[in-house]
């Protein structure tokens, strides 16, 4: 997106030489809010239901998932090998908030850290993790050390929890979770203080999130803000008219099988802005249609086998995922071909997976080393070469 939608520009505005007087006065209530919404999201993920491999085969959302799963691994793998470089032997300590039900845990077990910590508010997700931490240690022989911890980010000290609370990560993950601490202001600062406390100087903190300005631009084109198709649902839970909260910009999302509550915008600016006064200087911002581009000729081998695309046209015997009218992208693109045979196959994604794919956005920040304190006790940190040298795209 090389010009600023009106969304973008609206939510711009708000973040313009946003100070810290500013962005308390727009949250002048300090007290996190009630456990209400904490309890519906942990309810909500709690009793998620896991699936086979044959159901999740004939998800509706099968390709996406893939998809999502394969922008996970490349950020894994690039991260980690950032790292590397400067000390090929040096042992990795990981952080994963927002843990899940532990979808990442193979991931982690390719770039073979030292010892993992994962963290989530949904209990039953938490055991869920463990549960399979075992099973793939029984399969392997050897794997990392591990940790898992079942709290509210949001709310609570992580450090308090861990086993050694002066251990230091290289890296921190959040995948697709970090939206749900924009409810208030003091949960941002939980959050990011349980991210970046514990992460060294030189180490990453990267993650996935629901991008903003899509969000609120696809809202705008509607009556009633609300939009989507036969696989996910989005609709506002505030009136743009008013303005866009800096935190507690609700919306529902529905995502077939995975997601069913409300969620919170996150004003990326404002991220940014806030993400700095805890020494994450931004060094990567891309939606994942951008993303993809960036990382598919270096990773397109993974692409390619954990099938992030489907074949078009279907191969004989099967039938493609979602109704014809969702491939008019790609019928379009084969019947400009001369040459047309089984071997010369395309690889898409319906429509309707693709409109959810594009909602989202990856992003990387890099943990600055403080050089020293302000009078008002507040750490002063060196903005490194790699941050001058950011990539941002929407």
């Amino acid at each position: 997106m090389s010009e600023l939608g009106d969304s973008e520009l609206s939510l711009q505005k708000q973040t313009e030489n946003v100070d810290e007087n500013k962005i308390n006065a727009n949250n002048s209530n300090h007290e996190p809010p009630p456990k209400k919404h904490s309890s519906v999201v942990a309810a909500h993920y709690n009793h998620l239901e896991e699936k086979g491999l044959k159901e999740r085969y004939n998800s509706p959302i099968f390709h996406l998932r893939n998809f999502n799963n394969w922008v996970k691994s490349v950020l894994i793998q690039e991260f980690t090998d950032k790292i590397r470089e400067k000390d090929y032997g040096r042992p990795l300590r990981i952080l994963d908030i927002c843990c899940g039900k532990g979808g990442d845990l193979s991931k982690w077990q390719k770039v073979r850290p030292e010892h993992a910590i994962f963290a989530d508010i949904a209990e039953v997700s938490v055991q869920q993790c463990e549960t399979r931490y075992e099973e793939l240690r029984r399969r392997c022989g050897r794997l990392f050390s591990a940790e898992f911890i079942a709290t509210d980010c949001t709310k609570d000290t992580l450090r308090d929890k861990y086993k050694d609370p002066s251990i230091s990560f290289d890296i921190v993950s959040c995948q697709f979770g970090l939206h749900y601490s924009f409810e208030s202001l003091p949960q941002a600062r939980r959050m990011l203080t349980n991210i970046s406390e514990c992460l060294k100087p030189g180490g990453y903190f990267f993650g996935t999130i629901p991008n903003a300005n899509e969000i609120v631009s696809r809202a705008q084109k509607t009556q009633d803000y609300a939009f989507g198709n036969r696989i996910y649902n989005i609709k506002l839970l505030f009136d743009p008219k008013d303005g866009y909260p800096l935190f507690g910009a609700k919306y529902d999302f529905h995502l077939e099988g995975v997601v069913d509550c409300p969620e919170f915008l996150v004003n990326f600016e404002l991220f940014k802005k806030l993400a700095s006064e805890y020494g994450l200087e931004l060094v990567y911002k891309a939606g994942f249609d951008h993303f993809y581009k960036d990382h598919w000729e270096n990773h397109k081998q993974l692409f390619q086998r954990i099938m992030c695309f489907e074949t078009y046209p279907a191969p004989n015997g099967k039938t493609l995922m979602g109704e014809e009218s969702e491939y008019e992208h790609a019928k379009k693109y084969w019947d400009s071909k001369e040459y047309k045979a089984d071997q010369n196959c395309i690889g898409t994604m319906s429509i309707c997976e693709w409109e959810v794919a594009t909602i989202y956005m990856a992003f990387a920040f890099k943990k600055l080393k403080c050089t020293q304190w302000s009078s008002d006790g507040k750490p002063t940190y060196t903005v490194s070469k790699e941050t001058n040298q950011s990539t941002s795209k929407q």
